[in-house]
């Protein structure tokens, strides 16, 4: 019975396991704008900018966070940037995290859900989701 209920065990924890890393690598908006790298960081599940389809702004320089509400920030470069914080994996899905939009300056609510090569990334304005909208990013595939 003992080896039946750790057989069980592991497998539950593989297959979480499978789950969450199911999330990580690149995604690309569904408007083509940008190239986002879901990574994880401790329990963590977070997401920076990886590359641009107008990585400069108008002067030639690097596209900057210019709608940033904190004016000390308006000075930080895109590319790089961290968009999304603090998702935590259960049962399939990411949630009690933060999206930060760029092209507005808001921070909204996040959860995600991979349903095959397709994240779904849903930013709200309330906790339990029901007041945003949905967004399709595609996985990225990596050439070797």
């Amino acid at each position: 019975m003992k080896k039946i209920f750790c057989v069980i065990t592991l497998m539950v924890f593989a297959v979480s396991m499978m789950m969450a890393q199911d999330v990580i690598g690149k995604w690309k908006l569904e408007d083509g704008s940008a190239i986002v790298e879901v990574y994880k960081q401790g329990d963590a599940f977070n997401g920076r900018i990886v590359w641009l389809k107008e990585p400069n702004g108008p002067d030639g320089k690097p596209a900057l966070d210019v709608n940033n509400p904190d004016k000390a920030l308006r000075g930080r470069k895109l590319m790089g940037l961290n968009m999304l914080h603090g998702l935590k994996a259960a049962n399939g899905e990411y949630s009690g995290g933060s999206i930060y939009d760029p092209g507005n300056g808001k921070t909204y609510n996040c959860s995600m859900k991979v349903e095959g090569n397709t994240l779904k990334v849903r930013g709200s304005l309330d906790k339990k989701g029901l007041l945003g909208r949905t967004m399709d990013w595609f996985r990225v595939e990596e050439k070797n």
